[in-house]
């Protein structure tokens, strides 16, 4: 298990997608980590599990 953690721009790195799609994906559920109203950060293999388990999948980028 890839324990990554990841803030909202390397999150898009990763995962190859838009800052458009990115928030889409969060209006949707996508899985994050708050620490006291501060920044989120992101769990990479959480997100993929997420993403995986919502429909989408990956072939350049992430679509369903």
């Amino acid at each position: 298990m890839n324990q990554l953690i990841l803030n909202g721009k390397k999150l898009r790195e990763a995962l190859n997608i838009s800052t458009t799609l990115f928030y889409k994906f969060l209006k949707n559920g996508m899985p994050y980590h708050q620490i006291s109203g501060g920044r989120k950060y992101y769990i990479l293999d959480e997100v993929t599990d997420w993403l995986t388990k919502a429909g989408y999948h990956q072939e350049k980028i992430w679509s369903k």
